[in-house]
């Protein structure tokens, strides 16, 4: 068992003779590859291509009051991957492809009127590469494109736009809440107006210019409620335009929105700000009676405290629900979005919990004269309107600077150029993978013909297949000469040739192949065209040189062809004669050369089989016997007939002929199979009709020691010379 699993073992050896047989289909693979390869680059369009160098600063302090209110100032590095998607973003593509009218330059270019903006978008898309400087702030914007010129303005263009997006996206914040306040101070001022035009009025008409000090405390009282109101109103509307320049941040790049109203009309979020109002409600109580340090408002400032972080906890776990499939690179701003909403609620319960005290003030306002009362609510609008007015000035300066100091984050490091030389296709590489595509492909053709390769080439898989039974001969392949009566018989005609030397070592190894020498040996194949013939005739003419008293017995009954191999003319009379007509055996017998007969078969019998099985023929070859030393059948081949295997047990062993390149290797399995179950001996095989590739170093000494190759390499040398 380990002998049979060793020699399926595929070595070194083998591979080289593999690759060696094929040698020319392996070479001609690579060449055709490359050839390919070749007339790729010649053909293929070049591609050029343009890049920008950006660094992209992180986001600043937006306004004077952020940086003198901040204990220290520090930046961070920009989130890159953010910055990376937002280059390139479908909002910022549109815009380079409008600004460039790209649509007119595909069209003209593709002669194709239907290319819409859509089908602009998508192409420029995958010419865009951005790909960050690890460890930096840096990002390389690469365009690439047939044109080097169009290349060079895609990039250029791209780096302006995502700038201007930069500043777009960072002034929103400030431009809304300066809008809203220009808005609302004309409003304002005109209310205000409106209000001191008829306090004016009232004094001058009723004679009352003043209000009594307990009016007075409820006065400032109220106006001091007012302004905390007003304040916290403006912190709402300044939280929701926080609010509504991430919203559009969010939305340009694509991501989904969690509104205010969403988080709003959750009950969770409506008990907390309800608990929130009272809480506050019960700690400006306590501030009229006691003081900050006092336990029980501090207990109080805790709850309050526990209640905004629950409230901020909610509004997360309601954003974080809806926003499943959130990418990592936007946490920051779905954070700061969180933070926002939160800031909301807590101003508008701030603001009830003011109103709720403030309703309560108002009530003793009613138990005041009539006269006072109209003086108090116009002098009340009146401060109340002035605060809101100053407040809202204050306000607008404040917006107006920040909104003046956002600039874009992303400098220009180095612009496009036009580039001189492509970038695809990379000849040196793709000359390179297309020789390596070339070796695996040479190699996997070489392995795909050898698996199909059902003809047998391999000495060693004949050792294999005949279970260690010794290859007798290799002869090579032989050229026969158009002049010669018999040119099969190549021990005569070209006696020192190196097939003749093969054929000779052939007849001496079967002299040896058992003991004593085997003296009736029987040639035949697997198939027809074999060559089985040719090497019994040259075999017994390899004994009868030797001095051997030979006789060629042609029992192949259904094809004969000695005579032909021989030369001579078919005899109608033979072995055929002599089993069915007793024709004496002397007079079958034909003298062929010194020390060689040759008994033909005859007339071809109807019945094949039962001569060859009858008593008749085991005292034909017996009388041989006595007469000759050696004796050589001819059968016919194995598969055709079983004339081979009933011959056989007359006979000291088969000789099987295996013809290189011809043989099937299914058909020389059977006939090994036959021979066994018919208990033949086998002496071994002759593999007839090898080149040098399949010979190896047998034709290198066939070929150097004859007088042959002697010759031949003499001419070589000449015409070398």
């Amino acid at each position: 068992m380990d002998q049979e699993m060793t020699r399926d073992e595929i070595t070194l050896e083998d591979l080289l003779r593999i690759f060696k047989r094929r040698f020319w289909w392996f070479f001609a693979t690579v060449i055709a590859v490359f050839a390919v390869t070749i007339v790729y680059l010649m053909l293929a369009t070049p591609i050029y291509e343009a890049s920008v160098t950006i660094n992209i600063e992180p986001k600043s302090k937006g306004s004077l009051t952020d940086l003198f209110s901040a204990t220290g100032y520090t930046s961070s590095r920009p989130d890159i991957s953010t910055e990376v998607e937002l280059i390139k973003s479908r909002t910022n593509i549109e815009t380079v492809v409008k600004n460039l009218n790209l649509v007119e330059y595909f069209k003209n270019k593709s002669k194709n009127s239907e290319i819409d903006t859509y089908d602009v978008i998508k192409s420029l898309s995958n010419m865009i590469t951005v790909s960050p400087v690890k460890d930096t702030s840096i990002v390389k914007i690469s365009v690439q494109n047939p044109d080097p010129e169009l290349a060079k303005n895609i990039a250029n263009e791209l780096a302006s736009v995502y700038n201007e997006l930069l500043q777009r996206l960072s002034r929103n914040e400030y431009t809304a809440r300066r809008e809203f306040i220009e808005q609302q101070i004309p409003k304002v001022e005109e209310e205000l107006k409106q209000v001191e035009d008829q306090l004016k009025k009232f004094k001058q008409t009723n004679k009352v210019y003043v209000l009594n000090v307990e009016s007075q405390n409820l006065l400032n009282t109220l106006y001091n409620l007012d302004t905390q109101i007003n304040t916290y109103k403006i912190k709402v509307e300044e939280v929701k335009a926080k609010i509504s320049a991430l919203t559009q941040q969010l939305k340009s790049m694509n991501q989904k929105i969690v509104s205010s109203e969403t988080i709003s009309v959750n009950p969770v979020v409506s008990q907390l700000k309800a608990k929130l109002v009272d809480l506050q409600i019960q700690l400006s109580a306590l501030l009229n009676t006691y003081s900050e340090n006092d336990q029980q408002v501090k207990s109080l400032r805790k709850q309050i405290e526990e209640t905004e972080k629950m409230l901020k906890n909610q509004v997360e776990s309601i954003v974080t629900s809806q926003v499943q499939t959130t990418d990592p690179n936007y946490a920051s701003m779905y954070s700061e979005l969180i933070q926002s909403n939160t800031e909301l609620l807590v101003y508008q319960s701030t603001i009830s919990s003011i109103e709720s005290i403030k309703s309560k003030y108002e009530q003793k306002i009613s138990t005041l004269p009539m006269l006072e009362q109209q003086l108090f609510e116009l002098e009340r609008d009146r401060k109340v309107k002035e605060n809101l007015y100053s407040i809202l000035l204050e306000k607008l300066e404040e917006t107006r600077i920040s909104e003046a100091g956002v600039v874009g984050r992303a400098t220009l490091v180095d612009s496009a150029i036009t580039p001189t030389q492509p970038v695809k296709p990379n000849k040196k590489l793709t000359l390179a993978i297309g020789g390596v595509l070339g070796i695996f492909l040479g190699i996997l053709l070489v392995f795909l013909l050898e698996a199909f390769d059902k003809t047998i080439s391999d000495e060693e898989y004949i050792k294999h297949m005949l279970k260690g039974s010794p290859v007798l001969g290799r002869i090579p392949n032989i050229e026969f000469p158009e002049t010669s009566e018999s040119p099969e018989l190549v021990v005569v005609n070209s006696p020192t040739s190196p097939q003749a030397e093969a054929l000779k070592l052939t007849a001496t190894n079967i002299e040896y192949s058992n003991t004593p020498a085997p003296k009736i040996v029987a040639v035949t194949s697997s198939g027809p065209g074999e060559g089985k013939t040719l090497i019994a005739a040259n075999i017994a003419l390899a004994y009868a040189q030797n001095g051997n008293r030979t006789l060629l017995l042609d029992l192949d009954m259904r094809k004969p062809r000695i005579e032909k191999v021989l030369g001579i003319e078919r005899i109608n009379i033979g072995v055929t004669n002599h089993l069915l007509k007793d024709i004496p055996v002397e007079r079958i017998i034909v003298n062929y050369g010194e020390n060689i007969d040759i008994i033909p078969v005859g007339p071809i019998p109807p019945n094949p089989t039962a001569l060859l099985t009858s008593k008749k023929m085991e005292d034909f070859i017996q009388k041989l016997s006595e007469k000759y030393e050696r004796i050589v059948i001819d059968l016919p081949p194995i598969l055709a007939a079983a004339d081979s295997l009933i011959v056989s047990k007359y006979t000291d062993g088969i000789v099987l002929v295996v013809r290189a390149g011809k043989t099937q290797k299914p058909s020389l399995r059977v006939a090994y199979e036959n021979i066994q179950t018919s208990s033949a001996k086998l002496l071994g095989a002759v593999i007839n009709d090898i080149t040098a590739n399949q010979m190896g170093y047998y034709y290198y000494y066939y070929y150097y020691y004859t007088t042959e190759g002697k010759k031949k390499k003499k001419r070589r040398k000449s015409k070398e010379k």
